[in-house]
């Protein structure tokens, strides 16, 4: 059994171990960066700690997204000797689900490729599929 925290993003539903979240924040503020790559929409100053802000739409190819310049978003718990904090912008926030080890599924076998390496694991739910990513994975 897992918790996992539900979010939307380009009207799909995804999800993420709630155990690798740091926190969530509905409504911030943040600053881009001229000559980044693509994928990073700027930085955000949480309580006096810089935090890189990806764009994961981009990053799984979804269809190019404008952002607002206050956005909801999530921050990701740090490893273990790395100041680096990073968090991803979404649409919006879903629930916190618990979910039954059997009810994870492995990814189909044709959604390989770019998209498909984000994918950990796909739960259907009442009347959606729900995709788990792996962070790990999509910030290496």
């Amino acid at each position: 059994m897992g918790k996992i925290l539900t979010f939307y993003l380009c009207e799909s539903l995804l999800g993420i171990d709630v155990t690798l979240v740091k926190e969530i924040n509905r409504k911030i503020e943040y600053t881009p960066v001229p000559g980044t790559a693509a994928h990073i929409v700027g930085l955000f100053n949480m309580r006096g700690q810089v935090v890189t802000l990806f764009d994961i739409a981009r990053m799984m190819h979804y269809k190019e997204k404008e952002w607002d310049m206050s956005v909801a978003c999530i921050i990701l718990k740090a490893p273990p000797n790395d100041p680096n904090q990073i968090g991803f912008l979404i649409d919006g926030f879903g629930d916190v689900l618990e979910i039954e080890a059997e009810e994870f599924e492995n990814p189909p076998a044709n959604v390989g490729g770019i998209n498909g390496d984000y994918i950990k694991s796909i739960v259907k739910l009442e009347k959606e599929l729900l995709i788990i990513i792996d962070p790990e994975k999509l910030f290496r």
